[in-house]
């Protein structure tokens, strides 16, 4: 016999999340010409008093802070959407 849950049915399975959703993506040339350092973030934040822009700001931040070569890169796509269906 089989069963299908469904997260109507299960709300256990799914850990607590945040209350938005960020995707952010950035790219920068590589020393030399040697191609393009292409990079993106995902995940789930919850930006209490902070504007869409600080988001923005703190995300490239943490991005050039876990990777350094990464300061000064271009951003190709950034979305932040409140965290629902």
């Amino acid at each position: 016999m089989s069963q299908t849950t469904t997260p109507a049915q299960s709300p256990a399975a799914t850990p607590s999340q945040d209350t938005h959703h960020y995707v952010i993506t950035l790219q920068k040339p590589m020393p030399g010409g040697a191609g393009y350092m292409v990079s993106t973030a995902s995940g789930t934040c919850s930006p209490t008093g902070m504007s869409r822009h600080d988001i923005y700001q703190w995300l490239i931040g943490e991005m050039a802070r876990r990777n350094p070569e990464l300061a000064g890169a271009s951003t190709l796509f950034f979305d932040i959407q409140p965290n629902r269906i």
